[in-house]
């Protein structure tokens, strides 16, 4: 009798660790999933590739950001902003410097600390740092990004 409750104790407890490994596996590859998309953003921006940018940027999406005092509501009139700010420059390099990715269900939160080179309409190639944080819902089996908050990095050159 003690073998087979030892047993099925054994059993047991090898079905709740691999449960929890299955759980692990899955956050890890959900923070992946959300790095990998943000850097996929970011090239979709700097391509001027708006089927990619619209796929996963919400309709509602809003904004935060060092170059306007107020929220900026909507994903069409953000990248009009964004993509009027960035005219004649050229990104040469972004990079995501210790990003942490919370998951809470089909919402998951993105904060980094960017570091970039951009390379302005005259020529001079300039750093950008900032603090960001970056808010994806999962919608119809797609990550959406609906919010984003990027303040410039106090000590910004």
């Amino acid at each position: 009798m003690k073998l087979t409750s030892l047993f099925v104790a054994m059993i047991l407890v090898a079905f709740l660790c691999q449960g929890f490994s299955t759980v692990l596996l899955a956050q890890s590859s959900t923070e992946d999933e959300i790095i990998s998309l943000t850097y996929k953003l970011w090239k979709a921006e700097n391509e001027s590739d708006m089927a990619t940018r619209n796929k996963y940027v919400a309709d509602d999406y809003t904004e935060f950001n060092q170059s306007y005092s107020t929220r900026i509501d909507g994903r069409t009139k953000n990248f009009n902003l964004s993509d009027a700010s960035n005219a004649g420059g050229k990104s040469l390099a972004d990079e995501m410097l210790n990003p942490k990715v919370q998951v809470y269900g089909d919402v998951a939160i993105l904060t980094y600390n960017f570091a970039g080179v951009i390379k302005d309409a005259s020529g001079k190639v300039i750093p950008s740092k900032a603090k960001s944080t970056r808010v994806y819902v999962k919608m119809n089996g797609t990550w959406k990004l609906v919010h984003a908050n990027f303040g410039m990095d106090p000590n910004n050159d």
